[in-house]
């Protein structure tokens, strides 16, 4: 089988598959605590996936992911029952996460993280803990992943987000890219970009993904099955069906200690039936990533047509 993964081509290689297709795929995924049974690598492992068999398929070449400096709320779960979890699975200090606060200055709970003052040796080079230093990093670090794509020769760039909040990320990177190519004329013109979010196509062929956002679910398990077979362990889920499974949902659809949301009764069905524990499988997956790639195909059919 042709290689089509740039780490792993050699300049002749990536030359031929630029001249028959100058197209390149970038996936921008996180490390982020999926629950007892999933891995970490979650949401760059499913799209650098659909990444490479769409380079495959349609021509093109995909590059390596981004996953480190995606926006953890500063470096621990950004959800509070999440945090509570993921310090006792990980055996870590509770200090981490008292460190980036989801209780705001008021006493009420939300996600802007207030900034703790520094109590020890300050630093010469001090890194931006704030949250809006953190999104400043991350959409920069897209934004200069481009310019390296571009510099290898490509004109047209698909940036493929596999993690809820990062389109946003992915779409502001685009922008501030383009304004850093003008800086230096020796660049040329930009390169045509477009943010693919695979998990909208996603609902047109699982409808219960339009009732709420997902995690560590069913539909995301299977998916993650059938992209990176071995990595799921439904073996560590809870057998008990009164207990909550660890990262499933969350805020505001449930609590781990309260469960599901009195206010959200109209689609606890499709709590259920998202159940990572009904009916995981890496044959449903498979369904549903070539489902994506079908679409995924036509779209980037389109996109080509102007390049």
């Amino acid at each position: 089988m042709e290689e089509v993964r740039f780490d792993r081509m050699v300049p002749a290689q990536v030359v031929a598959r630029r001249k028959a297709c100058n197209l390149a795929y970038l996936p921008v995924g996180s490390l982020e605590w999926h629950g007892p049974h999933m891995p970490y690598g979650t949401d760059y492992m499913t799209v650098e996936h659909i990444s490479i068999e769409a380079a495959r398929r349609f021509g093109g070449i995909a590059f390596p992911p981004i996953f480190y400096g995606d926006v953890r709320y500063i470096l621990q779960e950004c959800r509070l029952e999440w945090r509570q979890s993921y310090i006792k699975e990980m055996e870590v200090p509770e200090a981490y996460a008292s460190a980036f606060p989801l209780q705001n200055n008021d006493g009420s709970y939300g996600y802007q993280c207030p900034t703790q003052p520094d109590d020890g040796t300050p630093a010469p080079e001090p890194l931006g803990f704030s949250l809006e230093e953190q999104k400043k990093f991350f959409v920069h670090l897209i934004a200069k992943t481009l310019l390296e794509v571009h510099l290898y020769g490509f004109r047209n760039i698909v940036l493929m987000p596999g993690h809820g909040p990062n389109p946003g990320f992915c779409r502001q990177a685009e922008e501030v890219y383009r304004q850093n190519v003008a800086r230096r004329t020796a660049f040329g013109p930009p390169a045509r970009t477009m943010t693919f979010f695979y998990i909208e196509c996603a609902k047109e062929s699982e409808p219960l993904l339009k009732n709420h956002w997902i995690h560590a679910d069913r539909w995301e398990g299977s998916v993650v099955m059938a992209c990176q077979p071995g990595t799921v362990h439904l073996e560590y889920l809870p057998n008990d069906r009164h207990t909550l499974v660890p990262a499933y949902l969350g805020h505001p659809y449930l609590t781990e200690k309260d469960g599901y949301n009195p206010e959200y009764k109209n689609i606890w069905y499709s709590f259920d039936a998202l159940d990572p524990r009904n009916g995981t499988s890496a044959e449903y997956g498979k369904a549903q990533v070539e489902y994506v790639l079908g679409r995924f195909g036509q779209i980037v059919a389109e996109f080509m047509k102007g390049g």
